[in-house]
């Protein structure tokens, strides 16, 4: 190729041409031993389970009086939202299920790990385990093994395993739940039962066993009042025992918890009458005996009124505790794969084909102007030597 005229692309295909041997050798010789090396590589199969997340109520009858609580609550106890896919997840990604599987199945001699057993075997495993979410809401867990039979069964193991660990933890969550709400609800039953006692005890002292409707209006807007008031208090000693004084949320509880207690003492003392209110009286005006008979009447009407609550969440949550719904469907079941996932013996073998051409061809155009050439450095003479025994060696004529 001569260097004071323009190259034109059939120069670059008549080098191309006088070292098509060169090539045509090259990369049948890279190909066949590519091709060699793709049956050596062990085959490895895929075996693949889909699985439905049931569809759940929102706590039913649990929720509906949980939202009643408020949102704080309500979120304190994790009703109401759709987390069930998240859970699953965690439990499929956790080390726990990782290492039942690989002692199982002995995947730590498959993977031929000698030293760093645990660290190395969850790894080389978690490259094969994968779980996804599909675009329909499924979840579909698979396995890659060289045994299609073991990788069938790895993944049907997991999906028993992953509904096992999600009724364990249900179920603890459920405890804990039902032990909170216990305490509270036999509590309930003694308040109610000490303000009975105290009423029985006063209308047999003092022979009263009515109030004016006016002070029964009084008593009713207490009575809510001190309601909301102990259902805070109930949110705000939740929060604190769970998540501790600093959180917003128990900041949040705190300051309406002050809120109620201040505008009931505003009503006890009187202070809203004095906006026209026929309802609200100053107690410290009313006889003794009487502000007694409203402290007791209540009391029972407040804690009769909480009672409504907590004795239907209580047998609720005993019922959470009890029951073993499964949350999984299985809608595919793993099989044996019949058909290899890898090795992709063709795409292995086009792409070390087209690298190896990429690499030839710029060799080809080095070499063909080398030897064109005068070398300029004792480097390019020893290039030029190697590039003309290949030419003699490959019988290309220049």
């Amino acid at each position: 190729m001569s260097e004071n005229r323009t190259v034109t692309f059939s120069d670059y295909l008549s080098v191309l041409f006088k070292w098509k041997k060169f090539l045509i050798i090259n990369l049948f010789i890279i190909g066949l031993i590519t091709t060699g090396i793709t049956f050596l590589i062990p085959k490895k199969f895929k075996a693949t389970t889909t699985v439905m997340i049931q569809s759940s109520d929102n706590g039913g009858l649990l929720g509906s009086m949980m939202q009643n609580f408020g949102g704080v609550f309500s979120k304190a106890f994790g009703i109401g939202g759709n987390n069930s896919e998240d859970k699953l997840f965690g439990y499929l990604a956790s080390n726990q299920l990782a290492e039942k599987i690989i002692d199982k199945f002995n995947l730590v001699e498959y993977y031929e790990i000698d030293e760093y057993k645990r660290d190395k075997s969850l790894k080389a495993f978690r490259e094969d385990f994968v779980a996804d979410l599909t675009d329909n809401g499924f979840i579909e867990i698979s396995m890659i093994h060289k045994d299609p039979k073991t990788s069938a069964d790895i993944v049907n193991f997991a999906v028993e395993e992953l509904e096992k660990m999600n009724h364990k933890y249900a179920i603890a969550y459920a405890k804990k739940y039902r032990e909170f709400i216990e305490k509270r609800y036999f509590k309930n039953l003694d308040d109610v039962k000490t303000a009975e006692e105290e009423l029985e005890a006063f209308q047999k002292k003092y022979k009263i066993y009515a109030i004016p409707e006016q002070f029964q209006a009084a008593f009713a807007a207490f009575a809510e009042l001190e309601k909301k008031l102990s259902i805070n208090e109930l949110q705000r000693d939740f929060i604190k025992a769970t998540k501790g004084e600093k959180d917003p949320q128990y900041i949040q509880a705190v300051t309406e918890v002050n809120l109620l207690k201040k505008k009931i003492e505003e009503l006890k003392t009187g202070k809203a009458s004095a906006n026209g209110s026929v309802i609200f009286i100053d107690m410290d005006k009313l006889p003794e005996i009487e502000k007694e008979f409203f402290r007791i009447k209540r009391e029972l009407e407040v804690q009769s009124k909480l009672l409504e609550f907590t004795l239907p969440m209580y047998e609720q949550a005993v019922m959470e505790e009890q029951k073993n719904i499964p949350v999984i469907t299985v809608i595919d079941k793993a099989f044996p794969p019949e058909l290899k996932y890898s090795p992709k013996k063709a795409f292995i073998i086009l792409s070390v084909f087209f690298l190896a051409l990429f690499i030839h061809i710029p060799f080809v155009f080095r070499a063909n102007k080398l030897i064109t050439s005068t070398p300029r450095n004792d480097f390019e003479i020893r290039e030029q030597k190697f590039y003309n025994t290949l030419v003699k060696k490959y019988k290309i004529s220049l």
